[in-house]
């Protein structure tokens, strides 16, 4: 069956050729010619064209691709029905008005129809439709746009089928790149900056976490805004992220360590990562930002113990050959008072034997201050004789009874000495520091040598109330000293640890806790018992915290203090109970030491 438009070819060629009037002969062959060049472009079209009855939509003509698409010939395509080319649409009425005003809302999309993100919905005379065409191989995506025409007063409808597959499969492929990206974004254990024009613009879920602030928050600020004005290395700030923004931003990756604030001002130490990639066409930066404050802590107290183990084997050599003049010294001071001393048969037989007078003697000793510079000797020979004891605690491990003991009963049985110690109500007063308690039900017992643990407590509190005395403090604050005890799961430094997930059960100033510190993996599951003692008194700044269980490293006055404390209390911990001691102290406000011991096993 010829196709229409042949017929009308013949019809006009026809009628040309009998016309007595000629002179309309040559336009009607340029209209001819003009009309075939129109159908040629519509047959080469990719797209399909299909004209349609405006009441019915009863196809009135189709090109090529809209037969493809259809999968039928013309013949069985025109004069038939839209439905019958595209069974989806069957008992589907478009709405299509002759003008804007007359627009009627549009199709709704349909569940489980592809997204058209940049599908268009012009009012007035025009209608978009998403539809499945049934198609050898697989199925076909079109997407319908009809609209109304009005010629010559009589109304038609033009549907353009245009096959989207290879678009919305593409479209459908970025949208599951973009989620998995979208996933390990969200995902990753470093906090990640997305930066433009030098502000935020996005923001995983850990740095959310570790800024203690909400994405909307985050995404209005530049990284200067969430850091403090000076940085510890690299002076002011501004200027310091200039210089690596710029580096970035021409094409130098940077890696450098910089100090940011969380939301409540707590600053935290972190390592940087800042690189370009290109988006759209616009310069972007990448940064990863990694929370090392922990890990700086860890490799302090790595140190700090290599440090102290080196510094054990020297103390133990040194003791050694201290202990035995000392040991003459002290004798020698010793037996000059005792034969000084008036009333002693061989001390009177002497003198008679001389022609003194003992008693003339001792009053001469007196007069002069020998006796008071004799019994000086012996103090300082005692006052050594005890750093010697102290250094030979570094050398040797303790042989104390080991027993099953609560802390938190050690811990009162420290405060109980210290409120009774001499020396503390001479000079400090212990009791009247405020002690406040706070002991978590149900912490597990611990193996250890209870003697040597309060020795531990002991020093802790005697170093606080000393640091206390030394603080003035405003109206309204008084002096105060923290205990805690709880659980620990997880060794410091690990998964669990101090500052990781696992937090300490039942202790206040839970995100707070210390230092980090471990010796081996295989610590990760190990359960800890953690007393803390924390004062407001005047802080220590990080140098001294660095030193503090230096042996012989002290901040006291000359005579009241020989350094060894918290040297000996390190060892007794980390040496002779497999526990960790820690530091941490913010000046001017705070200080706080950590004990950690393992706790003792429960088989269920």
């Amino acid at each position: 069956m010829p196709k229409r438009s042949d017929d009308l070819r013949a019809k006009l060629i026809g009628l040309g050729q009998t016309s007595t009037r000629k002179s309309y002969y040559p336009e009607l062959k340029e209209r001819l010619q003009q009309l075939e060049l129109f159908r040629a472009l519509l047959e080469s079209a990719g797209d399909g064209v299909l004209l349609l009855a405006a009441e019915t939509l009863m196809v009135l003509d189709a090109n090529g691709a809209a037969c493809r698409f259809a999968g039928l010939p013309w013949e069985a395509l025109t004069g038939r029905p839209l439905a019958v080319a595209f069974p989806e649409l069957a008992g589907w009425k478009p709405h299509l008005a002759s003008n804007a005003e007359d627009a009627a809302p549009q199709d709704t999309p349909r569940p489980g129809a592809w997204h058209m993100a940049d599908a268009a919905h012009p009012g007035g005379g025009e209608e978009r439709r998403l539809i499945r065409q049934p198609s050898h191989g697989a199925d076909l995506w079109l997407e319908l746009a009809l609209k109304r025409h009005d010629i010559g007063g009589v109304p038609y409808v033009s549907c353009i089928a245009r096959d989207v597959s290879e678009r919305l499969r593409a479209e459908e492929e970025l949208r599951e790149s973009e989620r998995k990206y979208r996933a390990l974004f969200e995902a990753a254990n470093d906090a990640i900056f997305l930066i433009r024009d030098g502000l935020v613009r996005d923001a995983n879920r850990r740095a959310c976490e570790l800024f203690g602030r909400p994405l909307d928050q985050l995404t209005s600020m530049a990284p200067r805004d969430l850091s403090p004005p000076e940085q510890p290395r690299t002076g002011a700030t501004h200027l310091a992220e200039d210089m690596h923004l710029a580096g970035a931003l021409a094409g130098e990756p940077q890696f450098f360590e910089w100090t940011h604030l969380r939301a409540d001002g707590t600053p935290f130490d972190c390592e940087i990562s800042l690189s370009r990639f290109t988006l759209r066409g616009e310069p972007w930066l990448i940064a990863i930002i990694r929370d090392v404050t922990e890990q700086k802590k860890l490799r302090e107290i790595m140190v700090q113990t290599e440090k102290m183990m080196s510094v054990g084997g020297v103390a133990a050599g040194m003791a050694h050959e201290i202990n035995n003049p000392l040991s003459a010294i002290a004798q020698s001071a010793q037996n000059l008072q005792r034969r000084l001393s008036p009333g002693v048969p061989d001390n009177e037989a002497a003198a008679l034997m001389a022609g003194v007078d003992l008693e003339h003697v001792q009053h001469y000793f007196e007069l002069r201050g020998l006796a008071r510079l004799v019994t000086g000797i012996r103090e300082a020979c005692a006052r050594a004789a005890d750093i010697v004891r102290h250094m030979l605690d570094f050398a040797r491990r303790s042989d104390a009874e080991r027993a099953e003991c609560d802390l938190a009963v050690l811990l009162d049985r420290a405060v109980e000495l210290a409120e009774n110690d001499y020396d503390l109500k001479k000079r400090h007063d212990f009791r009247n520091i405020r002690i406040i308690r706070e002991y978590a039900p149900g912490t597990p017992m611990v193996e250890c040598a209870a003697t040597e643990i309060e020795q531990v407590l002991f020093n802790l509190l005697k170093n606080a109330s000393q640091a206390i005395s030394q603080k003035t403090y405003p109206p309204g604050e008084t002096p105060r000293i923290t205990l805690r005890v709880g659980k620990r799961c997880g060794a410091p430094g690990l998964p669990g640890g101090i500052g990781g997930t696992g937090g300490v059960r039942g202790m206040g100033r839970i995100g707070a806790l210390g230092e980090t510190g471990a010796t081996d993996a295989g610590a990760a599951d190990t359960e800890h018992v953690c007393v803390q003692v924390e004062d407001n008194g005047p802080g220590m700044d990080a140098r001294t915290r660095g030193r503090v269980f230096e042996p012989f490293y002290t901040t006291k006055p000359p005579g009241e203090g020989t350094g060894l404390g918290l040297s000996v209390s390190y060892f007794i911990i980390s040496r002779n109970h497999g526990g960790h001691i820690m530091v941490e102290s913010q000046p001017g406000l705070w200080c706080r030491f950590t004990v950690l011991l393992p706790a003792v096993r429960r088989d269920a």
